[in-house]
């Protein structure tokens, strides 16, 4: 038997048996891009709206968010997509290829589900050969047909075809990254933080190297969020940057597979310390428990919503100049005859709140995987009530998901104090973000709902979540009906400083979510644990 044994059978249950998940990820990522294409052209229809969309390109935030900007002279609608997709694409794909080669590697062993498999006959190194064969047909699935729609809309179809590759090669290299950080530890947890805190250090290393020095330095030419870029696609073509790919997968895979020779299955290379004989003065409870197992989490989440704002309120200045060169633009922003800068802040208010939301639930759903693991029992098994340990867990999804909210208003303020000199806008920012606190929670509510009562339904989190995202981002620019702009979670709660805050929708918000979390704890604590 040799060390890939098994591999083809594995790779057709993996497909089979994520098949959903998959195929949610595929027409998401196609379907953002069919839906971008057309928006993009439609908004910005003549040369002096697109310049005035370069010349935000070419700021600061346009580079951290946009990249070394190529194209930006003439700024066609090819250069456009390039520089302001291709981003927000490469971190999707970094965060399906870290969480689908931790689920079927990492977790696997740490499951005991890989033991077993491998006391049949599955070689040593069919688990992680097929988890790779896997996303890398997933990620170039996703690139080739994101190039297919580009080219399909009248872009040229060469240039589209190889922006897919690359995508699709992207996120291959961000698998095999995820790949190597898999021997190092032997929690799951642990190894998807080192893939996220890898892929982080890369992007930023972008970043600091395409501020460096116009067209990106050696900094930025480290990190693969860069070579899709300088291929310079739809500009000056030059495909050379794009063979920097195969080969870092190539590397990074022996990499991967040497060190999975060198350790015992279900250990890392890196030893686990012992914990200490004594839980610390700050580990006394439930509710602490659930803070430290999320603090990593939250620190994470926090500092980077927190940056982010800061960004987003720096444009501040930047958005008058673009709705004189293009009044359409305006229909993200509300009402037409409103402050433009108070608008644009308002509409940078709700990222903050939908990142908050989808924490809330992410943290709800940890709850959920202590169950399903096993582990909640042994603590329920104790002097522990049900009421009080998954209370506890709702308590940190609602303790984080302020925190968050209350760092991104204040980055919001800081970042248009620092380029209008007005330090009125902190406060106003503070406001406005709290005003919209219950639909961050109300995402942790339903989660918290669905847990307790039907967990196999947790699906429904994310499909509300993701619809209400897409309606607020892009529905007033494809003129989605008005009943279907209100069934996006945000935009039932007004809007400050856009709109004027109202007290009574905002009680009726948060009584719902008070008793969203009453009925989740009482269909907990009448339901079988485990119970799908």
């Amino acid at each position: 038997m040799s060390a890939l044994t098994g591999t083809g059978t594995l790779t057709r249950f993996i497909l089979r048996r994520d098949r959903v998940r998959l195929s949610v990820w595929t027409l998401s990522l196609v379907g953002v891009t069919a839906m971008t294409v057309p928006t993009l052209d439609e908004t910005f229809s003549t040369p002096a709206q697109r310049q005035a969309r370069a010349a935000l390109m070419e700021t600061p935030t346009g580079v951290v968010f946009g990249g070394p900007g190529y194209g930006l002279d003439d700024y066609t609608l090819g250069p456009m997509m390039v520089n302001e997709m291709t981003m927000s694409l490469l971190i999707a794909l970094a965060v399906m290829s870290i969480l689908h080669v931790i689920r079927h590697t990492r977790a696997e062993e740490e499951s005991g589900r890989a033991e077993l498999l491998r006391a049949g006959v599955l070689g040593s190194g069919a688990q992680m050969t097929a988890a790779l064969v896997t996303i890398a047909s997933i990620n170039l699935l996703i690139g080739g047909l994101t190039g297919a729609v580009m080219a399909g809309y009248g872009l040229e179809t060469v240039d589209s075809l190889v922006y897919g590759l690359g995508l699709g090669l992207a996120g291959l290299t961000f698998g095999a990254i995820t790949a190597v950080c898999a021997q190092l530890t032997e929690h799951g947890r642990a190894a998807s933080g080192l893939a996220f805190l890898a892929v982080g250090v890369l992007f930023m290393a972008r970043v600091v190297g395409d501020l460096a020095e116009e067209g990106g330095n050696a900094l930025s030419w480290a990190s693969p969020f860069a070579w899709v870029q300088q291929t310079r696609i739809f500009d000056d073509p030059r495909w050379w940057p794009m063979a920097l790919y195969p080969l870092a997968i190539v590397l990074l895979f022996g990499v991967a597979y040497a060190l999975a020779g060198r350790r015992d299955l279900g250990a890392g290379l890196i030893p686990g310390r012992p914990g200490p004989a004594a839980a610390g003065p700050l580990l006394n409870g439930v509710l602490a428990l659930h803070l430290r197992q999320q603090r990593g989490a939250i620190i994470a989440w926090s500092v980077a919503v927190f940056l982010f704002a800061v960004s987003f309120g720096t444009l501040a200045t930047e958005v008058e100049g673009m709705l004189e060169q293009n009044p359409d633009i305006v229909a993200l922003l509300g009402d037409a005859s409103a402050d433009a800068t108070a608008g644009f802040l308002s509409v940078m208010s709700g990222y903050v709140i939908m990142a908050a939301g989808a924490y809330a639930a992410l943290s709800v759903l940890r709850a959920r995987s202590e169950e399903t693991a096993g582990r909640a029992e042994v603590v329920l098994a104790t002097a522990v009530g049900r009421i009080r340990w998954y209370g506890a867990a709702l308590a940190v999804s609602v303790l984080s998901a302020t925190l968050i909210v209350v760092l991104g208003g204040l980055g919001i303020g800081v970042g248009a104090f620092a380029v209008t000199d007005d330090s009125s806008w902190i406060g106003t920012m503070l406001e406005a973000v709290l005003s919209q606190l219950p639909m961050a929670l109300a995402f942790g509510a339903l989660a918290a709902l669905v847990v307790g009562v039907a967990p196999r339904l947790t699906s429904l989190v994310w499909v509300w979540l993701g619809y209400s995202v897409f309606a607020t981002m892009l529905g007033a620019l494809l003129g989605m009906p008005d009943w279907a702009l209100e069934l996006s979670a945000f935009g039932i709660l007004p809007r400050p400083p856009l709109d004027d805050f109202d007290v009574v929708p905002v009680a009726i918000a948060s009584a719902a979510v008070v008793a969203a979390f009453a009925g989740a704890l009482a269909g907990f604590r009448r339901r079988d644990l485990t119970t799908a």
